[in-house]
C-alpha cells in the first residue's frame, strides 16, 4: 500500500473504547475518550442513534444556527433582558 493511502486509511480508522454501564444506567466516559473529544467537567455531549442500531457520541459545540433554533423555540422576552436574566436563561440549559 502506498504511503499516502496508508496515511489516509489510518485517518479513517476507528478507535474502540469500551465502558461499563452502572445499575443506574450511567456510563463514565473513559479518560482517553474525554481527552480525544476535549470533554471536561460540565461539557455537554450528544448521542446520535442510527437506524442500524449504532450510536455516536460527540461533544456539543453549538453553532450559530443551533442558537437561533433554540431562541426561536422559547417564548420571546418582553422588552430587554437584563444581564441577570440572561445568566438565569443560560443556567436553564434547556437544549
Amino acid at each position: 500500500m502506498p504511503a499516502k493511502a496508508a496515511t489516509k486509511a489510518a485517518e479513517n480508522a476507528f478507535k474502540v473504547i469500551e465502558a461499563t454501564v452502572t445499575s443506574k444506567g450511567q456510563v463514565t466516559l473513559p479518560k482517553a475518550l474525554r481527552k480525544e473529544l476535549g470533554i471536561d467537567s460540565g461539557s455537554r455531549v450528544r448521542f446520535t442513534l442510527g437506524a442500524n442500531g449504532k450510536a455516536q457520541v460527540e461533544k456539543v459545540a453549538y453553532s450559530l444556527d443551533d442558537l437561533w433554533r433554540m431562541a426561536a423555540a422559547r417564548e420571546k422576552p418582553k422588552g430587554r433582558m437584563s444581564f441577570e436574566e440572561m445568566d438565569e436563561a443560560k443556567e436553564l440549559r434547556i437544549w
